[in-house]
C-alpha cells in the first residue's frame, strides 16, 4: 500500500503516464557478515522449484492478483542477498554443502493449477515475464530516456508448460528502436547469469512452484556496469507478470503481477511501472508502550494508605504525552473516570488529540470496587476494539478476592494505519480520511494475584490466572467469537460480540503488573522458577522461538522487552519500591525486584511468514516518579523526595515492520461485504456514565436487495464495543456481490440510547443535510464496487444524496485488507446528546486458491 505523498511526473520532461506513483519495496539483503555465524547460520533460497515460504524469512511475501480475469491467487516471495561470499559453515541449507550464493536476487512463485470439470487438479502452463531496470536510480531522478528500456535493462522471459514437460527461457536487453522495446543479446555475455526451475510438487497438488535466482552483480564492461547492490543508489526496479495458458475451460485461472496494484500492465516497456526494491532496512513502524502501577487505594477503605503519595492529578502530568498506558490499581469507577478526563485537559491544553481509554466506569460514586480491575488503559492512538475481562470468581487468594481483578484489550491502531494515503480522484489526488484495519497491535493490561513468590496458594492463583489471560488473549487474536469452556467469562465482563478480524498474524503486547519476580538484565531464569513457568509453555507460552524467528536473521526474538533497560545500568531495572521510597532509590533500582512487566505474545507459529514481525533495537527504560510537593531535607542537607508510587515505571519503544503484503481488491473476484459499528462514546459529559445504549437500525442496500438488522438488548457504559452488523452472505438476505459487480453499496446505522421518558435518538454526524432526522443525525457510507472506493455520503432522503460525497474515506485499490474505519461525532448543542462512533466496513475476496 502506498503510504507516502504521490511524486507527480512532469509532463514537460516525460511522456503523461510513463512514470505511475513511486512503489517501494525495502528488502534488506541478506549480509554473512552481519546476520551469519557458525552458531546461528543463515536460511537462504535454493532455486529448486520448491518454494518454501521460510526459506524466504529475510525477504517479504506478496500475493499474485490478476485483475483482468479473476481467478484464484498465487503467492509471491522475494529475497536478496548481499555479501561477495559466504564461509562454509554460516549457512544451513542443503548441509553438508553450502549453498548460499552470493548477491543474488530469489524470485519464489506459487502459482494456482486449473481444475477439470470433475474438479480435480490439471497440468497449467504459460509465461513469466521478469523485468529488470539496473539504473535504478537514474529512473527515479527522471533521467532523459530512462522512463523506457535502456541498454543496461534486462528482460527475462520464461515459457512453461507442466502438461509438456518444458520451462525456457529467454533474455532481452531494453533497445527502445527493438521489437515492443526490448532486442536480443548481442553475446551470452550480457546475460545476467539466471537459474529457474519450475514443478508440481506432489506436497502442494493445488500450486506449480516456479524458483528464479539472478546474480544482481553481473560485471558489465566499464560505462555498462549494472550493479546494483554496488551502487551507490542500492535499488533495483523490478516487475513481473504471469499470463497462464488454461489448460481447461472449467474453472478461471488466476495469473498475477508485481507490483500488486490493478491498472493497465504496462507491457515492460515503462520502467517506472516496475516496483522499486531498495536494498536497505525495512520500513520501521514506531510504538511505545506504558505500564505504571499507580496504588490509589479505594476511598471506601480510607484506613489503607495509597502507594505512594500520587493523587489523579499527579498520575495524569505523568502519563498525558504517553502513546499506549496500561495503569493499575485505580480502584474506584470515579477516580477512572477523572483520570481521563484530566489526562485529555492535559493533552488540549499541549495541543495534543485526546486519548481514548478502555476501563470500567460505573454511576455510583461510593460503589465498591468488587467487581473492577482497577485497570485503565489508555491509547494516544484510535483504539478499534476492545474488552474488558474478569477473572473468575475465587481465583485469588487473602485481600485480593476483594477485587475481581482481571484483563483489558485494545485493538489499537499503529502509526501506518492514519498514514497519508491519496486516491485518485479524475487526476487529482485526494487525501483518503479513513483509519486502516489491516495495520494495528492488540495490547493487554493486566493485575495479577499479589503475595508470595515461593510455591503455594498465592503462585497457584496467579498461575491459574496466567492460564486465563493466555485463553483470553488467544481468542481475542484470533478473532473471537468469545467463549472458554474452562474458565466462564464473568458476567460483568464487556467484548463485541460475533467475530472480528485475526491478530494471530503478528505480534501482540502484554502489559502488567505480574506479582512475579524475574531476571534483569543477564541473570539467567535458574534462580526465578515462577518467573520461568510464567512465560513457558504451560501457562503464558511465550518463551519458545517461532518457525519464522528460527529462519529469518534480522528480526527481534525477545519476549521480556524491559528485561534490558538503557542507560549505565543494564540490570537496574527493578520497579518494586516498596511502602516508603526517596529520590535515593534511582540509584538502588538494580536491587529492587521486578515485578512489572511488558511481554510479547509472538505471531501464531506456522510454515508461513507473519503480517508483522518485531524489528531489533528495543528500548526500555524503568524510571520512579517524585512528589514536587513533598520535598524535605535530610540531616546532610540533601533534598529528599516521595515517590508518587510504590512501583517505578516502565516504558517500552519497539519498532515493528510489515513483512507480508495486503490482498488489495480485484473487482474480477466475488466479494463479501459487511458493515458494522465497531466503537460508541458518550460526548454527553467529560467522563459521565453510563448510557444504555442500543440500536433499531443497522443498514445495507446491495446489489437491489436491503437487510435492516436491530440490536435491541441494552449495552451499558460511557464506551461501548457493541459489533452492531450486517453482511452479505448464505445466512443474510443479501447475496454476495458478483464477480464484475459496479453497482454500490449503501450503509447506515442508528445509535440510540434507552431513557425512562422517551428514548434519545443521539447525533453521531457533524453535518445537517436533510428534512429527515435520520438524515441528520445518523452517518452514511456508499462503497463504490467499480472503483473500489469507500466515501461517507449526504443521507438518504433521496437516492441521489447516496451518491453525494461527504468525505472520501480511502480505496481498496489501495489495500485496507482488512477493512476501514472511520470515527464521526455528533455536534447536536440543543439537547447535547452527541456520540462518537467508529463504523467500520470491509469487502473480502470469497474465492481461494
Amino acid at each position: 500500500m502506498q503510504r507516502v505523498p504521490l511524486l507527480l511526473a512532469l509532463a514537460s520532461l516525460i511522456p503523461t503516464g510513463a512514470l505511475a506513483a513511486p512503489h517501494v519495496t525495502k528488502l534488506l539483503p541478506q549480509d554473512a557478515g552481519v546476520h551469519c555465524s557458525p552458531s546461528t547460520p543463515c536460511i537462504q533460497p535454493t532455486a529448486d522449484g520448491m518454494v518454501s515460504a521460510l526459506e524466504y524469512a529475510d525477504g517479504k511475501k506478496f500475493p499474485l492478483q490478476d485483475y483482468v480475469n479473476g481467478g484464484p491467487n498465487g503467492d509471491l516471495f522475494l529475497s536478496v542477498s548481499d555479501n561477495a561470499s559466504y564461509t562454509a559453515d554460516e549457512c544451513n541449507v542443503g548441509k553438508p554443502q553450502n549453498p548460499c550464493h552470493v548477491q543474488s536476487l530469489f524470485i519464489g512463485m506459487r502459482l494456482p493449477k486449473p481444475r477439470n470439470a470433475s474438479g480435480n487438479f490439471v497440468g497449467l502452463e504459460g509465461t513469466v515475464s521478469v523485468w529488470l531496470d539496473a539504473k535504478r536510480g537514474e529512473t527515479l531522478q527522471l533521467a532523459s530516456g530512462a522512463h523506457v528500456p535502456r541498454d543496461e535493462d534486462r528482460r527475462i522471459t520464461l515459457s512453461y508448460s507442466t502438461v509438456k514437460g518444458f520451462a525456457t527461457t529467454v533474455q532481452s536487453k531494453g533497445n527502445l528502436s527493438g521489437t515492443d522495446g526490448w532486442s536480443a543479446l548481442a553475446t551470452p555475455t550480457e546475460a545476467w547469469a539466471t537459474s529457474v526451475v519450475v514443478s508440481s510438487p506432489s506436497s502442494d497438488p493445488a500450486h506449480v512452484h516456479i524458483e528464479f535466482e539472478i546474480k544482481l552483480a553481473p560485471g558489465f564492461p566499464v560505462g555498462g556496469a549494472s550493479e546494483p547492490l554496488l551502487a551507490t543508489v542500492r535499488k533495483l526496479g523490478l516487475g513481473i507478470e504471469h499470463i497462464p495458458v488454461p489448460t481447461t475451460s472449467a474453472q478461471t485461472v488466476g495469473g498475477g503481477r508485481f507490483p500488486n496494484r490493478a491498472g493497465l500492465s504496462s507491457g515492460g516497456t515503462l520502467t517506472g511501472n516496475w516496483e522499486t526494491l531498495e536494498f536497505a532496512s525495512p520500513t520501521p513502524i514506531p510504538l511505545s508502550f506504558t505500564m505504571w502501577n499507580v496504588g490509589q487505594m479505594p476511598d471506601v477503605t480510607a484506613w489503607v494508605e495509597d502507594g505512594g503519595s500520587g493523587e489523579i492529578d499527579t498520575v495524569a502530568q505523568r502519563i498525558f504525552r504517553k502513546e499506549v498506558a496500561c495503569i493499575s490499581e485505580i480502584w474506584m469507577a470515579h477516580e477512572r473516570g477523572e483520570l481521563i478526563e484530566k489526562v485529555n485537559a492535559l493533552r488540549a491544553a499541549a495541543l495534543l488529540p485526546p486519548m481514548q481509554a478502555v476501563t470500567e466506569l460505573n454511576d455510583n460514586i461510593l460503589q465498591p470496587s468488587l467487581f473492577s480491575t482497577g485497570l485503565v488503559l489508555l491509547s494516544s492512538r484510535q483504539i478499534l476494539d476492545g474488552g474488558v475481562h474478569h477473572f473468575p470468581v475465587g481465583m485469588c487468594t487473602g485481600s485480593d478476592c476483594a477485587q475481581a481483578k482481571g484483563v483489558l484489550w485494545a485493538r489499537i491502531a499503529t502509526p501506518a494505519a492514519t498514514a497519508p494515503v491519496f486516491v485518485d480522484e479524475h487526476d487529482t489526488p485526494t487525501l483518503a480520511k479513513g483509519t486502516d484495519y489491516a495495520e494495528f497491535v492488540d495490547v493487554f493490561c493486566t493485575h495479577v494475584n499479589a503475595g508470595e513468590n515461593t510455591a503455594g496458594p498465592d503462585t497457584t492463583a496467579r498461575e491459574n490466572q496466567f492460564s486465563n489471560i493466555k485463553a483470553y488473549v488467544q481468542q481475542v487474536r484470533q478473532g473471537g467469537p468469545l467463549t472458554d469452556t474452562v474458565f466462564p467469562f464473568d458476567v460483568h465482563d464487556t467484548f463485541p460480540q460475533g467475530t472480528w478480524p485475526s491478530g494471530l498474524d503478528r505480534p501482540a503486547f502484554l502489559l502488567g503488573d505480574l506479582n512475579t519476580v524475574g531476571p534483569k538484565g543477564v541473570q539467567t531464569n535458574v534462580a526465578f522458577n515462577q518467573y520461568a513457568d510464567m512465560v513457558g509453555p504451560g501457562l503464558l507460552d511465550i518463551s519458545t522461538l517461532s518457525a519464522f524467528d528460527m529462519a529469518n536473521t534480522q528480526f527481534s526474538e525477545m519476549r521480556d522487552l524491559a528485561r534490558v533497560v538503557s542507560g549505565p545500568n543494564s540490570m537496574a531495572g527493578g520497579t518494586w519500591l516498596s511502602s516508603v521510597c526517596t529520590d535515593n532509590v534511582v540509584n538502588e533500582l538494580d536491587a529492587k525486584k521486578r515485578l512489572d512487566y511488558v511481554l510479547v505474545f509472538p505471531a501464531q507459529d506456522t510454515l508461513d511468514f507473519p503480517a508483522f514481525a518485531l524489528l531489533n533495537g528495543t528500548t526500555a527504560s524503568v524510571n520512579p516518579h517524585f512528589d514536587p510537593t513533598s520535598g524535605s531535607e535530610d540531616s546532610e542537607g540533601n533534598l529528599v523526595q516521595q515517590c508518587l508510587s510504590d512501583h517505578a515505571m516502565v516504558d517500552v519503544t519497539v519498532q515493528l515492520a510489515r513483512v507480508k503484503d495486503v490482498v488489495k481488491y480485484n473487482p474480477m473476484k466475488k466479494h463479501r461485504v459487511e458493515y458494522a459499528v465497531k466503537q460508541v462514546t458518550d460526548l454527553e459529559t467529560a467522563s459521565g456514565c453510563c448510557a444504555d445504549w442500543f440500536s433499531p437500525r443497522v443498514l445495507m442496500i446491495a446489489n437491489g436487495f436491503t437487510k435492516l438488522n436491530t440490536f435491541l438488548n441494552i449495552n451499558e457504559g460511557q464506551t461501548i464495543y457493541p459489533n452492531w452488523r450486517v453482511h452479505t452472505g448464505a445466512d443474510s438476505l443479501l447475496p454476495d456481490l458478483p464477480v464484475g459487480f459496479s453497482g454500490a453499496v449503501n450503509m447506515t446505522s442508528a445509535i440510540w440510547e434507552s431513557d425512562s421518558g422517551p428514548n434519545d435518538h443521539y447525533d453521531s454526524t457533524p453535518e445537517s443535510s436533510a428534512i429527515l432526522e435520520a438524515d441528520d443525525k445518523d452517518a452514511h457510507l456508499t462503497f463504490f464496487a467499480n472503483s473500489g472506493v469507500l466515501r461517507r455520503v449526504k443521507g438518504e432522503l433521496t437516492a441521489i444524496d447516496w451518491l453525494a460525497g461527504v468525505e472520501l474515506l480511502g480505496s481498496f485499490m489501495d489495500g485496507y485488507e482488512n477493512g476501514i474505519t472511520v470515527e464521526t461525532e455528533g455536534h447536536d448543542t440543543a439537547t447535547g446528546d452527541n456520540a462518537r462512533v467508529r463504523h467500520y466496513f470491509n469487502v473480502k475476496e470469497m474465492e481461494s486458491p
